[in-house]
């Protein structure tokens, strides 16, 4: 295996770890998440299961939809989202509990959630970037796009994925919060800058530095 390929693994692997860690910082946060945890977390309290295996389940769901639609969307970096984000995020979330439990300030908060949009925003730069597959919820978009022969645009197909997602959630109980606002409207203006400043310098070849197959953030 090249270094370059070794590197865009690499990139992959941590910008999906970061991706976890700003879910479990949001989580902790209480101010809310992203629209998909927040779904998930919603349906997951509902049966009573860990966020991972429910967030691990209905990915395999998706996955089956993408695999139809957008097959060219699938990667080893679709897989290890969907296996990895759920657990990574369950485990930062436990091991925060039982290390300094559940008494957080209001700025305490605030700071997280702060440190979990920037995480989270360099994480998705960083995985989606090498172009090595993104995730199956990513991708539901351009399905829609896709179905609806462009007639729903990639980015209205976003919001549309995005309030339903929150609309869920929000239904089965999930704390719907400013982080859910914040996520939602500076997330793609900051992973476009981290691709640019910080994800593409990494991989110098030009000849990988494609047009991404789903749109950025």
């Amino acid at each position: 295996m090249d270094k370059l390929k070794q590197r865009r693994i690499l990139m992959m692997f941590i910008g999906n770890l970061f991706i976890g860690i700003a879910v479990a910082l949001l989580r902790i946060s209480t101010l809310g998440t992203d629209p998909f945890s927040t779904m998930n977390l919603g349906v997951s309290g509902f049966l009573d299961i860990s966020f991972g295996v429910y967030q691990l389940l209905f990915n395999i769901v998706l996955l089956g939809v993408v695999f139809y639609f957008a097959k060219h969307t699938i990667g080893y970096g679709t897989l290890v989202n969907m296996v990895g984000i759920g657990f990574v995020s369950d485990f930062f979330v436990h091991s925060y509990g039982l290390f300094f439990g559940d008494d957080i300030m209001l700025l305490g908060r605030i700071l997280m959630m702060s440190t979990a949009v920037l995480i989270a925003s360099i994480g998705v730069a960083l995985y989606m970037t090498p172009n090595l597959g993104v995730a199956p919820y990513d991708a539901l978009a351009l399905v829609i796009q896709k179905v609806s022969k462009d007639k729903i645009s990639f980015p209205i197909a976003r919001i549309m994925t995005d309030v339903t997602s929150v609309i869920i959630g929000f239904s089965f109980g999930a704390v719907v919060g400013v982080a859910t606002v914040v996520m939602a409207f500076f997330t793609g203006p900051f992973v476009q800058f981290f691709r640019k400043r910080l994800a593409e310098p990494m991989l110098k070849e030009k000849d990988i530095l494609k047009a991404d197959p789903v749109p950025a953030k």
